[in-house]
């Protein structure tokens, strides 16, 4: 028994009903957000900074890091005296340089100006990790590492031995350095404990053959120079200085580069000059003149019994405090 087939019925559609003369509706827009709500994004202004500009773009939620030993340099002694001799003679040879660690305490005189009042401590950093960067959730754990290192290690006695001429990985900067002698092997073995904290995080490790090192003085670095073609800058190694946390700034991490324009561009140049590389004379005149001091136990020996993390602008320290493990 066939089954009666069913008719098809056609719906009109409401865009049919509608009346051809009916108004198009407009459509409504969302409000705003509030400015509570929007983060800046920070934006690298070299000339605010003597130049310098960040090469790693901004993420947010992102905290640069490193881990040092800190020297602290008081004024009087022996090595802040050398220090100052040093950098009159890296001043006149190389007017560009800045110095490294001079905290420059300041008031204001009768006329309500701001003067430098006296002279403070220098610190120097002696680097024990490349740049590093920590999610949110990853900072306390890290701390925690750092921690744990510190208290199994004890104070060890360290010197310098020379100067040299170091540049930083994205070749922006030439540093000029008080490479150490004595203390290295105690150094090394930090790396050793560094290592597996910084490999969990898939961080790099330090260099495989590292230059141990304070540095004392920098320079801006010519982009258009040719590595390549300039014999006195393959001589030196590369290693890094360590991350420099810009002030003023609203961000907890590297800002991006930007566009600065070639107004900009043309502004730096001018009251930031940049250099190939130090003179090719400048370390053997160090060395020469103020070698047998810097090496010397008296003026150049320092005791490492401090490891500090920086993290975004927060600086946490621990003293060495338990027994030495190979």
């Amino acid at each position: 028994m066939k089954r009666a087939s069913r008719a098809l019925v056609t719906y009109s559609s409401s865009e049919d009903d509608a009346p051809a003369d009916a108004p198009e509706r407009k459509k409504k827009k969302l409000p705003s957000l509030a400015s509570s709500f929007i983060v800046p994004v920070p934006v690298d202004n070299p000339a605010l900074h003597q130049g310098r500009v960040r090469a790693t773009p901004h993420v947010e939620g992102q905290y640069a890091a490193y881990v040092y030993i800190p020297l602290v340099v008081h004024p009087g002694t022996a090595l802040y005296s050398l220090v100052d001799e040093v950098f009159d003679v890296i001043k006149g040879m190389v007017p560009a340089a800045h110095a490294i660690g001079e905290i420059v305490s300041c008031s204001k005189n009768t006329s309500g100006l701001v003067v430098d009042s006296s002279r403070r401590a220098r610190e120097l950093h002696l680097s024990l990790t490349r740049p590093i960067f920590l999610r949110a959730h990853q900072r306390e754990g890290f701390k925690r590492a750092i921690k744990l290192i510190a208290s199994r290690r004890t104070p060890f006695q360290a010197s310098f031995a020379t100067f040299s001429e170091l540049t930083n990985d994205e070749r922006t900067r030439a540093f000029l350095s008080l490479e150490v002698g004595a203390g290295h092997n105690e150094l090394r073995d930090l790396l050793s404990a560094l290592s597996p904290t910084l490999q969990s995080l898939r961080q790099r490790d330090f260099y495989s053959q590292p230059r141990f090192h304070v540095s004392i003085a920098w320079v801006l670095l010519d982009p258009n120079a040719s590595v390549n073609g300039d014999t006195n800058t393959k001589r030196h190694s590369r290693a890094y200085e360590g991350v420099t946390i810009v002030e003023g700034t609203s961000d907890n991490n590297l800002s991006s580069n930007g566009d600065i324009g070639e107004s900009n561009k043309q502004f730096q140049a001018k009251c930031f000059p940049r250099v190939p590389h130090f003179p090719s004379e400048l370390i053997p005149t160090l060395n020469q003149r103020f070698g047998a001091r810097v090496s010397s136990a008296h003026i150049g020996g320092f005791d490492a019994d401090t490891i500090v993390v920086k993290i975004g602008k927060e600086i946490f320290s621990w003293p060495f405090q338990g027994s030495h493990i190979n």
